[in-house]
């Protein structure tokens, strides 16, 4: 697997802790009228994680995706993403 990313962000957990990710797509989606991120986590780079990314006016915020078609929906772009960084898109 490539660990070379140049996508590395550092984000504020719940408990006030830093994890650092890394970014594999962001992705708008018109149908939801949300932003997705797709990301792997630094100290686990085998999992592949997903979020809805809200703006707000000095942040940003990683929010749990609840809603079961949104879940589907991402799923289907992680799976397209990670195939993507398989064959080294």
């Amino acid at each position: 697997m490539n660990n070379n990313f140049d996508n590395k962000l550092t984000v504020i957990l719940s408990n006030n802790q830093t994890a650092n990710i890394y970014v594999l797509d962001i992705i708008e989606s018109h149908v939801y009228n949300k932003t997705f991120i797709i990301y792997r986590l630094e100290d686990n780079l085998k999992d592949v994680h997903a979020a809805v990314l809200s703006e707000y006016h000095d942040y940003y915020s990683l929010e749990t995706i609840k809603n079961k078609d949104e879940l589907n929906y991402i799923n289907n772009e992680i799976n397209r993403v990670c195939l993507g960084v398989k064959n080294g898109l």
